[in-house]
């Protein structure tokens, strides 16, 4: 059995000094210390965080049901209790025990020695963007499984985008795949550097330029600054895929050193080989790819947008037209994001259930929002809209700015949940025209069974019932109380 990296591999990449002279084999890496299992021999990594410190559990992964063969520590927990972690590894001799600064950057400087290692004939795909990056990733990789075959194809895995997702998700990689497609998330300044110098892509697509974590980053501007960080690697045979409608595309792309593309609705025809032909509302949208009818199942303007994003990053890979049609006609929607079904509620009536509730940000609450404003031949437009997490001093002004765009679009019922929607609800009544719009300041059982009650009596027969909102204040819950198990389905 091979080792994902030598133990001469792994020192050398995490800077590390070993304690005791056990042998180096893994063939898994993992952080959380209840997914090591003796099935298969782990390296793992304790991450010290606000709230928590891994290195507590390194017993934990000892016993004989874990049975870890490789550990990290970082120095200054092995310096304030040396006695205890030489006697752990002179009671476990056959445990590989190193020492590092930082076990964080130990782990991303072990993933990025892995994709030196094993990637070279692999092409590097990194995907992020302040909405939009996990659907793109995943029409990207539904358009790669077209053309290479799906044993030919690494991509993140699960929702591994972060500064420890990205390394954990590279560990995947077998290194016989054609392609490897990866997201980029963000949480903090510097994260997006840090993660790219792990996979060093090749090609890079970064959606757009919105708000998400703002409250973190301050502006659009330094969130643009960190996302650009995805391209610092991108080679002279790459390619750096950006919206030409973006106010921060050309910063985005200033220093590239490979070709720079642009995505959108008014690229020429001549120059994206793609020809829009019809919006299908809930059904998704037609277009024309070098002369092949195309239908993109997926709804909303923005996801055609992410959909010409994957186009042009395809086409630059080389993967044909015919290839790129198969691939899109094919996705489907993510869990949680933007799934759209028939489904008829517990007062028999059958209605329209958009869900998109794994995530939300002024961007994307606008998008949705603007996208159920423009269906046409539907009933009444029923709106359940949650608090929008992570946006820091900006929060009152982008929830207010929910509450305009709810008075333009005109729903005819509304249901605000969480307290930062209280800033909306006070605008969303200025519109003209009747709207019920009604505020709950929590995302509990009690209220969404109001709710749920409220629509059952209310909604009639093809109406469109839209729940958006972050992940966290669980709208989800809402499916079974209007329509039990079928809505599940969605």
């Amino acid at each position: 059995m091979e080792s994902l990296l030598t133990k001469e591999e792994l020192l050398s990449s995490v800077k590390g000094t070993q304690i005791g002279s056990a042998g180096c084999l893994f063939n898994d890496v993992q952080t959380d210390s209840r997914n090591v299992s003796s099935e298969k021999p782990c390296m793992f990594v304790p991450l010290v965080g606000e709230f928590q410190n891994g290195h507590k559990y390194i017993p934990s992964v000892l016993t004989e049901e874990k049975k870890a063969s490789v550990i990290l520590l970082n120095e200054a927990e092995y310096k304030n209790d040396s006695d205890f972690y030489e006697k752990l590894a002179a009671e476990n001799p056959e445990v590989c025990f190193v020492r590092v600064e930082n076990t964080l950057h130990a782990l991303q400087n072990a993933a990025e020695a892995y994709v030196a290692k094993k990637c070279q004939n692999m092409i590097l795909v990194s995907i992020t963007g302040s909405s939009g990056k996990t659907t793109t990733k995943e029409m990207m990789v539904s358009v790669a499984k077209a053309h290479f075959g799906d044993i030919g194809v690494a991509y993140t895995y699960g929702n591994l985008n972060s500064e420890t997702g990205l390394p954990l998700s590279v560990f995947k990689i077998r290194g016989d795949e054609k392609i490897g497609i990866f997201e980029m998330g963000m949480n903090r300044v510097g994260e997006i550097g840090e993660i790219s110098k792990v996979l060093k892509s090749r090609f890079g697509i970064i959606t757009n330029i919105g708000t998400a974590h703002i409250g973190i980053l301050g502006s659009r501007e330094n969130i643009a600054r960190e996302k650009r960080k995805s391209f610092l690697y991108i080679p002279s045979d790459g390619a750096a895929i950006v919206g030409a409608d973006d106010d921060f595309a050309d910063f985005c792309t200033e220093g590239v050193c490979g070709k720079v593309v642009k995505f959108g609705r008014n690229v020429p025809v001549a120059e994206s080989g793609v020809r829009f032909v019809e919006d299908k509302g809930l059904f998704g949208t037609d277009f024309e790819l070098d002369g092949l009818s195309v239908h993109l199942p997926l709804s909303g303007n923005y996801n055609y947008l992410n959909a010409l994003s994957v186009i042009a990053c395809a086409k630059e890979i080389g993967i044909p037209s015919s290839d790129i049609k198969k691939g899109l006609e094919s996705v489907a929607s993510l869990s949680g994001r933007m799934e759209v079904c028939e489904a008829k509620l517990f007062s028999g009536k059958k209605i329209t259930l958009i869900k998109d509730c794994y995530n939300a940000n002024l961007d994307s609450m606008m998008k949705v929002i603007d996208f159920c404003g423009e269906l046409k031949n539907v009933g009444k437009k029923i709106f359940v809209l949650a608090d929008m997490k992570e946006l820091g001093v900006e929060s009152e002004k982008s929830h207010e700015a929910i509450g305009r765009r709810i008075s333009e679009v005109r729903p005819e019922l509304v249901y605000l949940v969480g307290p930062e929607m209280k800033a909306a609800e006070k605008l969303a009544w200025k519109g003209e025209g009747k709207i019920s719009v009604k505020w709950f300041n929590e995302s509990n059982d009690k209220n969404f069974n109001t709710i749920a009650d409220d629509i059952n009596l209310l909604a009639g027969d093809n109406d469109v019932i839209l729940l958006k909102g972050s992940h966290s204040m669980q709208l989800e819950k809402l499916v079974p109380l209007l329509c039990g198990t079928e809505g599940e389905a969605c």
